[in-house]
């Protein structure tokens, strides 16, 4: 479905020409030029056409649809009335015999500002597509108005056009690279621009990839560059695959193997938050529990207040009916971690410098194994 023409919706850098709110003129069809730059940017639809025509022999011309026309005058003096928008209704007039239709005058500074306007009027009311959108890309990329721009060059076309960036990189390479062949399938309808990228890519993957014995493949006919371009990538996507599965294994097996390394990561928690801990091996795990105990054993038998409020919290939930196992799994009993324990308790001070210097050396052991482990693993 056509566009519905809104100027007011075309963007805020669309190049008004002086014609304000004035109304059309009428101009003899022999009195308007056509110009090569114009005429090559827009493609016209042979089926289009002779159904305007058509239209045109029966019903005359539309006058709420005026052509655009450039008026400017050349380094001689000489004036020219250039058509910038309505090649296909000039052409449907002389093949319906009209000779007189409704326009509108406009003076631009440049044909920059010309093109973008006609460019506006364009897509506002179809979208550009095939070669109609490299053409106006490629001549949008060699104007002064984008090469003036510092940013990207890329979006500010893309915003001209209403389409993406993505899309105006792509016709760039297509652009550059296509072969005349590929142009030509791409103005034929055979093709399009997105395909012929494509094509490209997977030529360019081929030149850069593919081995001997492939290429032979592609010049005896026996595949084509498609079909090896899908062999590069299943290989590629193998070896990946097979890459990550041996790190995978590496990782299992030292993490189950090395002695005085973690056994495995523990990422369950009471406060429900997942993080990366450590199980010791036996001998430190041993060691580390006979300590702990003695520490627990000295501090409740000392009477401490930590004593106190552990056994007040252990009354208040079985009084409120939980199970002993449900008060082990309650997250509130985090709040009398060990390190809390190690602090009430009077131990003295040699046995706490002692403790303090083992949990150091266990901590920096735990980080120079996780690094081990995972070294390269990227």
């Amino acid at each position: 479905m056509a566009k519905t023409l809104n100027i007011i919706t075309a963007g805020k850098n669309l190049p008004f020409a002086n014609n304000g709110l004035k109304l059309s003129e009428n101009i003899l069809i022999e009195k308007i030029e056509e110009h090569e730059k114009f005429k090559n940017l827009f493609s016209i639809d042979k089926a289009l056409l002779d159904r305007i025509a058509k239209d045109m022999e029966k019903n005359k011309f539309d006058s709420s649809q005026p052509v655009h026309i450039w008026v400017t005058k050349d380094d001689g003096g000489t004036e020219h009335n250039y058509l910038i928008d309505g090649y296909t209704r000039v052409a449907a007039c002389k093949m319906a015999g009209i000779t007189m239709i409704p326009y509108f005058k406009h003076t631009f500074a440049t044909f920059d500002e010309a093109h973008r306007y006609a460019l506006h009027l364009q897509t506002d009311r179809r979208n550009l597509s095939g070669i109609d959108l490299l053409k106006n890309i490629q001549e949008l990329m060699g104007s002064n108005y984008i090469q003036s721009i510092e940013g990207n060059k890329n979006e500010a076309i893309g915003k001209e056009l209403g389409v993406s960036e993505k899309t105006v990189e792509r016709a760039n390479k297509v652009n550059n690279m296509a072969s005349d062949e590929q142009i030509e399938r791409i103005e034929s309808g055979e093709a399009s621009p997105n395909q012929i990228y494509n094509e490209i890519i997977e030529q360019e993957t081929v030149d850069e990839e593919a081995t001997d014995e492939q290429l032979e493949r592609i010049e005896s006919g026996e595949a084509t560059v498609k079909d090896i371009c899908k062999e590069i990538k299943a290989e590629k996507k193998s070896r990946k695959a097979s890459k990550k599965k041996s790190s995978d294994d590496d990782i299992s097996e030292s993490l189950s193997t090395n002695e005085g390394t973690p056994a495995g990561l523990n990422f369950n928690h009471s406060d429900g938050i997942e993080r990366p801990s450590y199980r010791l091996s036996p001998e430190q795990d041993s060691e580390r529990t006979r300590e702990r105990k003695a520490a627990y054993e000295a501090g409740l038998k000392k009477g401490s207040d930590l004593a106190y409020e552990i056994y007040d919290f252990i009354l208040s939930e079985i009084e409120s009916g939980k199970s002993a196992e449900e008060i082990r799994n309650d997250s509130h009993f985090d709040d009398f971690s060990a390190a809390r324990i190690y602090r009430a308790f009077s131990l003295d001070d040699d046995q706490n410098q002692e403790e303090e210097q083992s949990d150091s050396e266990n901590d920096e052991s735990d980080i120079s194994d996780f690094d081990d482990v995972f070294e390269g693993d990227e």
